[in-house]
């Protein structure tokens, strides 16, 4: 299973990191950050790390990681451009409104957000399942269970194991983040397993806990023995 000290402290990043990116992206729309070089936070951990340590203490508490954990919140951070968001140099106006309907009463024009979340395409879909495989699959290796790719398949397919799956493969990858990896958009294709409902849309409010991590593994767990009956 996930290890604790590891997920806990990839939870904690998480948190922080988004808060850190969402101030970044209010800093470009204030003119205080160029866009390019909000480019060069999130593109390069050498840089970032540089960065976050000049700037500690100017961040909010809520942002600052631990002193000791400095690198492993750059490498993080630094791994968004890849995984899920584009910080937009120039995103013009779009078209707003808060009820649905686009009539000159209800519709306004305002500006457009630097901080955009990348499209999914099929292919990030697809991917994202063949990782909740993998990790179904290593966790039944860690557990020793000996489980076939066709049943880790079922499981990942099946509707009340997908969410535990995604929760599983997202674990995962939160600590490979803190390494500097990532799998690119697959990664926010597995945020959407757990943080967006089956229909397409998000949780309200949703935050992510180690113990809907420790609750969906022991899920697994149970769902792979019970296969084997």
């Amino acid at each position: 299973m996930l290890a604790v000290d590891d997920l806990t402290l990839a939870i904690d990043i998480h948190a922080r990191s988004y808060k850190l990116l969402r101030w970044v992206s209010e800093a470009v729309e204030r003119g205080f950050i160029s866009a390019s070089r909000a480019h060069e936070f999130a593109d390069v951990a050498d840089v970032t790390l540089d960065w976050v340590e000049q700037h500690y203490l100017n961040f909010p508490p809520e942002m600052r990681p631990d002193r000791r954990h400095l690198s492993e919140f750059a490498n993080y951070f630094s791994t968004y451009v890849l995984t899920s968001f584009n910080i937009v140099e120039q995103p013009g106006t779009q078209l707003k409104t808060s009820c649905g309907c686009f009539c000159p009463m209800c519709s306004h024009l305002e500006n457009a957000p630097h901080l955009k979340t990348k499209k999914l395409a099929k292919r990030d879909k697809n991917r994202a399942v063949n990782l909740m495989v993998d990790r179904v699959n290593a966790l039944a290796l860690e557990e020793g269970i000996q489980l076939s790719s066709e049943t880790a398949m079922q499981i990942v397919n099946h509707e009340e194991t997908r969410r535990d799956a995604g929760y599983s493969a997202y674990g995962y990858w939160l600590i490979k983040r803190m390494e500097g990896y990532s799998d690119g958009k697959s990664v926010l294709a597995l945020w959407r397993e757990v943080a967006w409902y089956p229909t397409g849309s998000p949780r309200k409010d949703f935050k992510l806990h180690y113990k809907d991590f420790r609750s969906a593994e022991e899920s697994l767990i149970d769902s792979m023995q019970t296969a084997l009956l």
